[in-house]
């Protein structure tokens, strides 16, 4: 399967999986960490069956080199269904995610010891500027609200602290690739499959919300499952043919297609400031990319490694 191919599965299973997610969360806010247990609990069982064979064949990257990477994956999938329920609008909880670019590119110098060049320093300025007006827009100002804006600090504040860990997942995916080849399928299962025990510490908590669910909300849950499968696979596969920088900017694109949607369809009351705001993200992007196609990055593989 080409490039293109794998960015258009990308941009179907995540869109709807957003679309759906959406849905839910205005019906059920509450439900955000039985959304992702169970999203877990399908890839894990998936991955088990078709990916291992039932336990007959081993992973080829050694399960404590997981460790990082199932660390981190974990703590932004969970956190980013948490601030659902922390009173973040969902058009603001994709506006600031499309802020991965800077996030990406701070991870990045730092981990190697780069300075940033002068497209890359310009991109990440627009983009936080219109984050920042994004996040002004959408803070909670009237009356009726005063009392969620605690929850909505806490929210914006997981969702900008996701950014870096996003960023580490990504370059962690791409060293591991880049060491031990590119095992897709294999990596999906087991960032999913071992960090299944830590849900034990909600257990109540899963239980009392599915019982309380109505069975439309099972139905999309049951629906936002199999896109998020859906996603998370193409994603991962296109990890496997693009750098990680290359799959950030593909996922900032893809973010702005489910907030155009998530606009369109369920007339969200944008702002000047989430206009504006979107407005300098979109440019910000494409200026922050061109630094990255300019050095004509290549996707990790074994032989990189060894040069």
């Amino acid at each position: 399967m080409g490039v293109s191919q794998t960015t258009v599965n990308v941009f179907i299973g995540c869109c709807s999986s957003a679309f759906l997610m959406e849905i839910l969360m205005a019906k059920r806010p509450s439900s955000a960490n039985l959304v992702t247990f169970l999203q877990f609990f399908f890839i894990s069982l998936y991955g088990f069956a078709v990916t291992t064979k039932f336990g007959t064949v081993g992973p080829k990257i050694p399960l404590k080199q997981y460790i990082m990477l199932v660390s981190l994956f974990f703590i932004t999938t969970v956190a980013n269904n948490y601030v659902y329920a922390l009173h973040v609008p969902s058009t603001l909880h994709m506006i600031i995610r499309s802020a991965s670019s800077p996030a990406s590119m701070l991870v990045y110098c730092c981990v190697k010891k780069q300075m940033p060049k002068l497209n890359n320093a310009i991109g990440s300025i627009l983009i936080s500027a219109g984050v920042a007006l994004a996040m002004y827009g959408g803070a909670p100002t009237d009356e009726e609200n005063k009392g969620t804006f605690l929850y909505w600090c806490i929210g914006v504040t997981i969702l900008l602290a996701t950014l870096i860990t996003g960023a580490f997942t990504g370059l962690q995916q791409e060293r591991l690739y880049s060491k031990y080849g590119k095992h897709p399928n294999e990596m999906l299962f087991y960032t999913h499959a071992i960090p299944m025990p830590l849900f034990f510490g909600i257990s109540s908590q899963l239980m009392n919300e599915s019982t309380d669910l109505p069975l439309d909300g099972w139905l999309l849950i049951g629906l936002n499952i199999l896109t998020q499968f859906y996603c998370t696979h193409s994603v991962h596969e296109l990890a496997t043919k693009e750098t990680s920088v290359t799959v950030t900017f593909i996922l900032t694109l893809r973010k702005f297609a489910s907030l155009l949607i998530s606009t369109v369809i369920f007339k969200n009351n944008l702002n000047i400031f989430h206009g504006i705001g979107t407005v300098l993200v979109a440019v910000g992007t494409c200026v922050y990319f061109d630094f990255f196609s300019a050095k004509r990055q290549q996707p990790v593989t074994m032989k990189s490694k060894l040069k």
